[in-house]
């Protein structure tokens, strides 16, 4: 009896902590849950048991030669209404398959395996990746009405919970205080993302206004005015050097030209000036060096005639002549009576 008290206690003290802690952080809650020993043995929280894995071969153990015992939560469950079967929303079985549905050829993969919604890089990926192992090209068929709508993900989650009408604030569009724009005091805007509890939290006490933490995912209008009239106490300036002090999930909302003289822009070197104007970089860096374009651009037609050579196709005056319109430029009687009365 006094080991079984024993062991109650220090449940009891354990979940205190891990309750404690993760109202302050993830990191914190998963540093008092290897300091519990979750990583050596299944740690009771509540009604759920919970073992720590850190290592890659034992995540794939669990998802492979347990996935029939695997279960998702109930956010990810409902998600599934949206999302479809797949590696985030599945259990048991349907794990396993998504798993191993990218390992197998195409002719292999069960019905209901598509690409038709991936954003353009991974289909083009897809399509090499399918190439290198069967020898196979792959038709992409992506456009831009079908990026957009992909690209609306959090919007359509929401739909999965209930229609709304056009124009209605979401979550992530000006429904929560916590994570909209808010106009400043000298006209300019502000855009606040504290969506997490430590980052409004910090918000708070950074203002002086500890009352409003519990109002973090408030949805009604008073809430939303009160911040905005706190925000609207101080200038762009001032709030964008509160932001950079306390460590803040918030951003002012610059001009293009701001944007274009921005401290980050430049060291990131994301536009650099061409002929006046600016041009955008490549937004990545590859081994530490961002791709550059080239700095001239070829003119019309320049590169028609080796391009024709290299195919194996007539060139010279006669394929001007015949060239159809589309194709560089055609021959023409009277620019070339132009030119010769210009180099007279």
């Amino acid at each position: 009896m006094p080991g079984s008290l024993g062991r109650l206690a220090r449940s009891l003290s354990v979940n205190a902590a891990l309750v404690r802690a993760f109202r302050r952080s993830p990191i914190d809650f998963l540093e008092v849950l290897t300091a519990s020993g979750a990583k050596e043995a299944p740690l009771s929280m509540g009604s759920e048991r919970v073992l720590l894995l850190d290592e890659a071969s034992q995540v794939w153990e669990l998802l492979t030669a347990h996935a029939r015992r695997t279960a998702k939560g109930r956010g990810l469950t409902r998600a599934k209404v949206l999302l479809g079967e797949g590696l985030l929303t599945s259990e048991g079985e349907a794990v396993l398959n998504s798993l191993l549905r990218p390992l197998l050829p195409r002719a292999m993969r069960p019905p209901g395996y598509s690409l038709a919604a991936d954003p353009d890089p991974s289909a083009t990926l897809a399509a090499l990746v399918e190439h290198i192992r069967t020898g196979r090209g792959t038709v992409v068929d992506a456009s831009l009405f079908d990026a957009a709508v992909h690209a609306n993900l959090t919007n359509w989650a929401e739909e999965a919970g209930g229609s709304r009408a056009v124009g209605e604030a979401l979550p992530l569009t000006g429904e929560l205080p916590c994570y909209r724009l808010y106009e400043t005091a000298d006209g300019g805007w502000i855009a606040l993302a504290a969506l997490e509890p430590r980052f409004w939290r910090r918000f708070c006490e950074a203002v002086g206004r500890k009352d409003l933490e519990s109002r973090h995912l408030d949805t009604g209008e008073a809430t939303r005015r009160e911040v905005a009239e706190l925000i609207r106490a101080r200038t762009r300036e001032e709030w964008a050097r509160l932001f950079e002090e306390h460590d803040l999930p918030a951003e002012p909302v610059l001009s293009a030209a701001e944007a274009r003289r921005h401290p980050q822009t430049e060291a990131r070197e994301l536009l650099f000036e061409e002929n006046g104007h600016a041009r955008l970089a490549f937004p990545a860096r590859l081994d530490g060096e961002r791709p550059r374009a080239k700095r001239r651009f070829p003119k019309l037609g320049e590169h028609t005639e080796s391009l024709l050579a290299e195919l194996g196709l007539e060139t010279g005056l006669r394929a001007r002549l015949n060239r159809g319109p589309g194709v560089g430029k055609r021959f023409s009687v009277k620019r070339l009576l132009a030119r010769c009365w210009a180099g007279s």
